[in-house]
């Protein structure tokens, strides 16, 4: 077992007896330490002081209020329109390709994406953020605070303010909007501000070695390329003989009949390589319900030939397919990997359909021998401007939701296999620069994470909250003559319907493609 597992497994092992020990002992529940469901809550009266001198510059606490509000509804119409749309959408992802529950919870360790390391840092942050900023608004608007406290989950996940319930329920609708929706939008403004000093501060200055060329960031299991121990970082300068000075050159790269042996020429860390390599277009992926899949194709089969015409990479495989129409009938042969040799497979006769694209649609997707690669240029680019060449609000949109998914491509910002491309140079040179830089990037995620879920208007996140007031709000000015047992009524009945709707969207990412 690696030595991290165990570590881990260890400091585990000593959570849950301290959880049973605090649960069964009520001297320590005496003291404040009590369990809370999985986790364990340390109440102290310490933050109190705190909160009362932070909230001191109260015109300016208010101001920031209002503007909270603004960003906060802004946010929630934001989001409910985004899962509304992602329903729309969800028939086109492949079952293979869904997500699983895994990654509904922003926990690090339990969500595969985010690193323990900058994870528990990150939570810890935004988490202290959400609650000061609460914890402040509720002494601006003169309610008691209970308790403030730190939650514990193996790691502190996060700080805790405790509100007076009862003052807060007395609370005109304003000041309890104002309480609410400052978390979220504390979250946001952070989030936005570390975006900036990420991709103008820190980034502004690095320049890519090896610019155009290719550089794996991505390779396939079980493909040629993965048993061949080539890995990520590596830049790509030559592939059977042929000099590769772009990635133009890699994907138009058509020298080897498939499942011969090449040499491909590499560079890693300043040292020049060689490995040798079956070549190929190799199947990525290969839905159920697409033709491809329905005729016998499988993922990680090497392509030799479509009607009869030898494919040697991606190259041919695109020229061809681009030739092709809507219920074409094509013959392939594969090559398939059977006990640590690549022998012929096929012919599979396959119809194809439409898609996408005006020309036949086989349902694959493709990459030369499982090497997902792209650019140096191209890498720092993205991080540096997410909106280079965005246009309308669609490529805002767009390259915003890009932003976010770069955990989903090993981006976050940039993994140690990488680094060596970028040289940084003065104070932070080197690693340092790298470790700061992934700190930022995982502080300002997981701000926005929390701030886009907290603006949700669902019960009990805080837009739910101020969702519930406003349309208490419009209810009080629609039915005016309506008694409070009514209005209560019409509330709490269309904010469990817009919870429920919320809920099922959420859902329905993770459900919608395994239908």
């Amino acid at each position: 077992m690696e030595p991290v597992t165990t570590a881990l497994l260890l400091l585990l092992t000593v959570y849950i007896g301290a959880w049973v020990y605090i649960r069964k002992n009520p001297a320590a529940r005496e003291r404040g330490i009590v369990p809370y469901g999985p986790t364990i809550m340390v109440k102290t009266q310490a933050g109190k002081a705190v909160m009362e001198r932070l909230s001191a510059p109260k015109r300016f606490w208010r101001g920031f209020a209002a503007l909270s509000k603004v960003i906060v509804f802004g946010l929630m119409a934001f989001m409910t329109g985004l899962l509304l749309w992602q329903s729309t959408i969800i028939a086109t992802i492949p079952r293979e390709a869904a997500l699983g529950p895994e990654y509904i919870l922003g926990i690090p360790g339990l969500n595969p994406i985010i690193p323990i390391g900058y994870g528990v840092i990150a939570l810890v942050v935004c988490i202290v953020i959400h609650e000061v900023a609460h914890g402040i608004l509720t002494r601006v608007h003169g309610m008691n605070i209970k308790t403030t406290g730190l939650l514990f989950l193996v790691f502190p996940i996060g700080a805790f303010v405790e509100p007076d319930e009862e003052a807060l329920s007395k609370a005109t609708k304003r000041e309890r909007g104002d309480v609410y929706a400052v978390g979220a939008a504390a979250n946001f403004i952070v989030a936005a501000a570390l975006a900036l000093l990420l991709t103008v501060g820190m980034l502004g200055g690095v320049q890519a070695s090896y610019g155009d060329n290719p550089v794996i960031v991505d390779v396939s299991g079980g493909s040629p390329a993965d048993i061949s121990d080539i890995g990520t970082g590596m830049v790509v300068v030559g592939m059977g003989g042929v000099q590769i000075d772009s990635i133009s050159d890699f994907f138009s790269y058509n020298a080897s009949d498939p499942g011969d042996e090449i040499t491909v020429n590499m560079v890693k860390d300043d040292r020049q390589f060689d490995i040798d390599m079956v070549s190929g277009v190799m199947i990525e992926s290969a839905p159920s319900n697409r033709p491809a899949a329905q005729a016998g194709l499988e993922a990680g089969m090497l392509i030799k030939s479509i009607d009869g015409e030898t494919i040697r990479g991606m190259d041919d495989f695109n020229r061809v397919m681009d030739g092709t129409e809507v219920g074409q009938n094509i013959s392939m042969l594969m090559l398939e990997r059977t006990d640590g040799e690549w022998q012929q497979a096929g012919p599979f006769e396959i119809t194809l359909t439409d898609g996408p694209e005006d020309k036949g649609y086989i349902g694959v997707t493709s990459s030369f021998a499982g090497m997902g690669v792209n650019t140096p240029d191209a890498i720092l680019g993205f991080l540096k401007d997410p909106y280079g060449g965005s246009e309308g609000i669609n490529g805002y949109v767009m390259d915003t939701l890009r932003y976010l998914a770069l955990p989903f491509i090993g981006l976050s910002p940039m993994p140690a296999e990488l680094t060596w491309l970028f040289p940084t140079g003065g104070a932070l040179d080197g690693d340092l620069f790298w470790v700061l830089a992934n700190i930022v990037y995982w502080v300002f995620w997981m701000n926005l994470m929390i701030g886009l879920t907290n603006s949700l208007p669902a019960v009990p996140l805080d837009g739910g909250l101020m969702f519930m007031d406003a349309v208490d709000s419009a209810v009080e000015k629609l039915k005016p003559n309506a008694d409070d047992e009514e209005r209560a009524r019409i509330v709490v009945t269309l904010t469990m319907w817009m919870s429920l709707l919320i809920l099922f969207l959420i859902i329905w990412q993770f459900v919608g493609p395994r239908i």
